[in-house]
């Protein structure tokens, strides 16, 4: 290779120029480094400010969610209990003072719970020693009284409780209704402020912390600051800052800011967050003087440091400059010495070369063997060879060359071509050695890039069956419903669970449920189009998108194909044959709704009422009860070898859901345990209603009323829930059966854009 040229010895008056020049660099340098790596601890102290303030608003926020649902569901089972009382005056009563002491007993939290007639009298919940109470005037029983309906009184009743000066609170309340569904008054409790600031008592906030509960309209109900822990100011008032109530109307839901609290003039870093299902808001703050204390500390230690570091830099090059006097063309000489030796470095792991207007002047060992060249074979030849295309080519010089020129290092990783013509990716960087030539080190990382390949479609895929993972499905289900209305007339959610799976499991052993599950995914990806997608959400359950659907009975067709293709017997390894069928629910966007997560519960929630009804089949969300109102125009569905007849709802006054551990909510277990043969639509034995038998069922659900999430089936909704929240109470079946007809199917979607690296 050519020696490079050696640095023309340099003045002394030019050296001391640019030594001077250097000097001012350096310390505006430092300078600046001082200021950002304040700056940034100071960021780092707010955001870690912030991140605890938040933290404890998610915290307390989810506490006070559930402690306020363990208040409604005790309600809700007292007005449930209220309504299936019957009976002479006196039985009565005791039956409903026995609830009230048995839900008492279970919300420490409340300070009594009373129940009114419908006049506003109370007449249950009194305490011995206080006297007559009428709540017929207050506005929360003016609204209960004329709520048209059940489902109507309780959505205006959980917004209508308003805190006032003389009695602040959160009040929670229901409405009576009698057998007819006519007003018979309301149960009502009252969460006080004391309450609330007991519980804030005990976190840890710091010396100028505060936090406190406001209501939608920012009126506070509860506060508590540690520099004035039993003050009452402004509870009852709306006394806020302009900053809180422009991020209010950004972000009602949760958010943060940094201003001085109104109320004690302390700034605050305060964090936001709404309870989830109540019009309450939890507001958590920490004072910035003590969080910015340690870094006002080192302001002045940086502010010294980098002063230091300035006039040490200054002596160091005067130093310099009487140094070169006596040496500079020796060290000249070390810098061009040490420059040819890096070059000249010659090694078998990293291809290096050197050259002159991209044509090379010099080459090592490694990097003829990594691309499949013979020793010299490149020496004056043009790197295009070593590219894959006359693009990239010319992409890498447009952007290399520019940078090696200004000083700077350049890298990129891409593909480039062995001599044989087979692709390799290459780590490549280069940098400038004189005007005309660079220097440039390349490394094979293919290896590397197969294992992130791999890594990258194991996060999206099911290991056992190769198909697409629950994360897989929700991105492309949302990206359907990015596309409805341009391209996509419906599109359809299938929840898929086979039908005694685990008795399968357990006769012939999990390495045999493997292969089934195998099977069964090849069979449900044979069924589909190529535009459509299968996925495996855990278990025995499955997931189908359709798309490109221009009605709800287009998808009928494929899903029977698919209930006879699973249930075809399965050839085991050890030569048995087993067989399974198949249960699905079947949900339409935008019919059914254009949240994916809401889809998925809903197509969830009718393979539930197709297991029901007999299994082998499935059943549309537009027949479930509550459901098919949404969408009038499509057909109720429920379509299996036995042909049952179409299931209608009809939408009448229902009280609350059902909680976990009540007929609903086992409907898929017993429907499991049936087996493939039961019988759809067989009755069930009427409820006993006794007084006995209620107050049993009253303690049950008291006792389980704080554990909303811990009933459902890997994280799904219990279809007994969600049939009683739509507000449906009672099932008819009609005569007949759905028309069928053939329909074609809708055409493919166009094919996804290719990626170019």
């Amino acid at each position: 290779m050519d020696r490079p040229p050696l640095y023309a010895p340099r003045s002394l008056t030019r050296l001391a120029l640019w030594l001077a020049a250097g000097n001012l660099v350096i310390a505006a340098a430092v300078v600046t480094a001082t200021w950002l790596a304040l700056q940034a601890g100071r960021d780092s102290d707010l955001t870690r400010a912030r991140e605890t303030t938040e933290n404890l608003a998610a915290s307390l926020s989810i506490e006070i969610g559930a402690e306020l649902k363990q208040v409604d569901n005790a309600l809700s089972t007292l007005a449930l209990q209220f309504r299936r009382t019957t009976g002479d005056p006196e039985q009565v009563r005791r039956s409903v003072e026995r609830a009230l002491a048995d839900q008492r007993s279970l919300l420490p939290q409340v300070d009594a719970i009373r129940i009114t007639d419908a006049r506003g009298q109370v007449v249950y919940g009194l305490a011995g020693e206080e006297g007559a109470l009428n709540v017929g005037d207050r506005d929360y029983f003016q609204r209960a009284r004329d709520a048209k309906d059940g489902g109507d009184a309780d959505r205006h009743l959980r917004t209508a409780v308003r805190p006032r000066p003389a009695q602040v609170g959160h009040r929670r309340l229901r409405r009576l209704e009698r057998e007819d569904g006519s007003f018979a008054g309301v149960v009502y409790t009252t969460l006080s402020t004391e309450h609330f600031i007991e519980s804030f008592k005990g976190l840890t906030i710091g010396a100028e912390g505060a936090i406190s509960l406001r209501t939608r309209s920012q009126r506070l109900i509860a506060r508590y600051s540690a520099t004035e822990p039993h003050s009452i100011r402004g509870v009852g008032d709306v006394i806020v800052s302009e900053d809180l109530m422009r991020k209010i109307a950004a972000n009602p839901q949760q958010g943060w800011y940094m201003t001085r609290t109104r109320l004690d003039n302390i700034e605050r870093i305060t964090c936001y967050r709404q309870v989830r299902g109540y019009p309450l808001t939890i507001f958590t703050g920490s004072s910035t003087a003590e969080f910015l204390a340690a870094w006002r500390g080192e302001v002045l230690q940086q502010s010294a440091l980098a002063g230091v570091v300035i006039l040490t830099v200054l002596g160091c090059s005067v130093l310099i400059f009487l140094q070169q006097r006596r040496d500079r063309r020796a060290a000249i000489g070390l810098q061009q010495l040490a420059l040819e030796q890096a070059l000249m470095l010659d090694n078998d792991m990293v291809g290096m070369m050197r050259l002159r207007d991209r044509t090379v002047v010099w080459k090592n060992r490694a990097l003829a063997s990594l691309f499949g060249y013979a020793p010299g074979e490149l020496n004056g030849q043009t790197t295009r060879p070593l590219y894959l295309d006359d693009e990239s080519f010319r992409e890498v010089g447009d952007a290399a060359y520019p940078a090696i020129a200004a000083g700077r290092r350049f890298r990129q990783q891409l593909r480039m071509r062995r001599k044989d013509g087979t692709p390799v990716w290459i780590d490549l960087s280069g940098a400038s050695v004189s005007e005309r030539e660079s220097l440039w080190m390349m490394i094979d990382i293919s290896a590397f890039k197969e294992s992130e390949a791999t890594a990258q479609h194991l996060a999206v895929h099911d290991a056992l069956t190769g198909l697409p993972n629950r994360v897989r499905f929700t991105e492309r289900l949302a990206g359907a419903m990015t596309l409805l209305g341009e391209r996509v007339g419906l599109v359809a959610v299938c929840w898929v669970d086979l039908d005694g799976f685990k008795d399968l499991n357990d006769q012939f052993g999990h390495e045999a449920g493997d292969v089934v599950l195998r099977v069964v995914a090849q069979r449900l990806l044979a069924g589909v189009r190529t535009h459509d997608l299968v996925a495996r959400m855990g278990g025995d359950e499955f997931a189908i998108l359709l798309t490109a659907l221009r009605a709800e009975h287009e998808a009928g067709p494929a899903l029977r194909r698919m209930l006879e293709s699973v249930a075809e017997p399965i050839r085991l390894p050890d030569g048995d044959h087993a067989s399974v069928t198949a249960s699905i629910g079947i949900a339409f966007a935008p019919h059914h709704g254009r949240q994916a997560e809401s889809l998925m519960r809903l197509a969830e929630t009718a393979m539930t009422t197709a297991k029901r009804a007999g299994k082998r089949r499935f059943v549309s969300a537009s027949s479930l009860p509550g459901i098919a109102m949404n969408a009038p125009n499509s057909p109720s569905t429920s379509v299996g070898p036995d042909a049952p007849t179409p299931v209608d709802a009809i939408d009448t006054p229902s009280g609350p859901a059902p909680e976990p551990g009540t007929e609903g909510a086992r409907g898929k277990e017993a429907s499991d345990k049936a087996g493939p043969g039961a019988t759809p639509g067989t009755p069930r034995p009427a409820r006993p209603r006794s007084a006995d038998r209620a107050g049993s069922f009253i303690r049950r659900i008291g006792r389980r009323g704080g554990r909303s999430r811990g009933h459902a089936r890997r994280g799904r909704q219990q279809p007994g829930a969600a049939l009683a929240q739509a507000g449906v109470s009672r099932l008819v079946r009609r005569p007949g059966g759905p028309t069928r007809r053939p329909v074609p199917l809708a055409a493919q979607s166009p094919p996804h854009a290719r990626h170019s690296l």
